[in-house]
């Protein structure tokens, strides 16, 4: 009864913290982008969805520790974690629900960012920019092929002025020049005009053409920017593209990844370290340091991943804050267990 208990608090706090922080962002960012967004109200309505989802990913952890402690705030004010306590209850028993919690959001974040939802961030910044997103003059190395693009908008899948060029080995064997291609069934598809290089004669040809399997628009987007991508795209990033910046693209996955890992295994050492009575403790000092603590940690995270992200420090440098603080967890777990 004890978990169901637990779990059905921490559920309502961490509810209202999550979604007020991210209706805060979504507040702020849409006030300072007003000016800046179409006046169609059916844009104006998904920029404020998509702007919420992106604040979503980024804000869930903070909302982890924030409902924990308000959570914890409560049972201190009515005396419920010195009864559990009285009762025989270990730290590591009620524990329990809100690791619960914390590590199921975590998964269900996880496969979302995995999907082409982790990038709501683009979707609002096309909507920002009237649809007229667009990356240029992309030369990517793709499996066989080295590929020209004059013009990409990658929400829209689609490439103007590109160029193919079937390499094999050293030796250019075919080139394919498409004035306009999109992107369908996981493929790119046009009328091309190819050139097929011969040791006597070059032999041209017009033709609709389906090449390119797995190049997908957003990863040749995020290739050239990345500020964002999704798991699985990843994935297709570093098997499929030849010489990519994987510390770009591990860093993102991995302030993906670690960061509300932190956070969680940080939770615990508050829960070990919380005062169980009002009466022989300072709590709203230790409210306010917890909450300063919390920032601090993501805070270290973001900027560790901004350098990362930038080639200024290594992407392996991401786990740094997360070994500290299961090193910290296990220690004070064993003083107080």
């Amino acid at each position: 009864m004890y978990f169901y208990y637990l779990l059905k608090k921490y559920i309502f706090n961490f509810l209202i913290l999550f979604f007020g922080l991210s209706f805060l962002f979504v507040v702020v960012d849409y006030t300072l982008n007003f000016s800046k967004l179409p006046s169609y109200a059916n844009l104006q309505i998904l920029y404020i969805v998509y702007t919420f989802v992106y604040a979503a990913f980024m804000l869930y952890p903070l909302s982890f520790v924030f409902g924990f402690l308000l959570t914890l705030l409560g049972m201190i004010k009515s005396n419920e974690l010195v009864s559990f306590y009285s009762l025989g209850f270990s730290p590591k028993k009620l524990f329990k629900p809100f690791l619960f919690v914390s590590f199921g959001v975590t998964l269900v974040m996880f496969l979302l960012q995995s999907t082409k939802v982790a990038y709501v961030n683009q979707y609002a910044q096309a909507i920002k920019a009237h649809m007229k997103y667009s990356n240029k003059d992309l030369f990517l190395k793709f499996n066989n092929y080295v590929v020209y693009i004059k013009e990409l908008n990658p929400i829209l899948k689609i490439a103007k002025e590109m160029i193919v060029f079937d390499v094999d080995k050293f030796e250019v064997k075919r080139v394919f020049f498409l004035d306009k291609a999109v992107f369908r069934n996981d493929i790119w598809i046009g009328d091309a005009k190819e050139v097929v290089l011969t040791p006597n004669k070059w032999i041209f040809e017009k033709k609709k053409v389906s090449l390119l399997e797995h190049f997908k628009p957003k990863i040749i987007s995020n290739l050239k920017k990345l500020d964002n991508i999704s798991f699985y795209d990843a994935y297709l990033s570093i098997k499929y593209f030849k010489e990519i910046d994987l510390n770009r693209i591990l860093s993102i996955v991995f302030f993906k990844i670690v960061t509300p890992l932190s956070l969680i295994f940080f939770m615990g050492i508050l829960f070990y370290k919380t005062p169980i009575h009002s009466r022989i403790s300072n709590i709203p000092a230790f409210m306010i340091k917890s909450i300063l603590l919390t920032i601090a940690l993501w805070g270290s995270e973001l900027i560790i991943y901004k350098f990362a992200k930038q080639g200024v420090l290594p992407y392996y440098l991401l786990w740094l804050p997360f070994v500290v603080v299961l090193i910290l967890y296990f220690y004070v777990r064993r003083d107080n267990d």
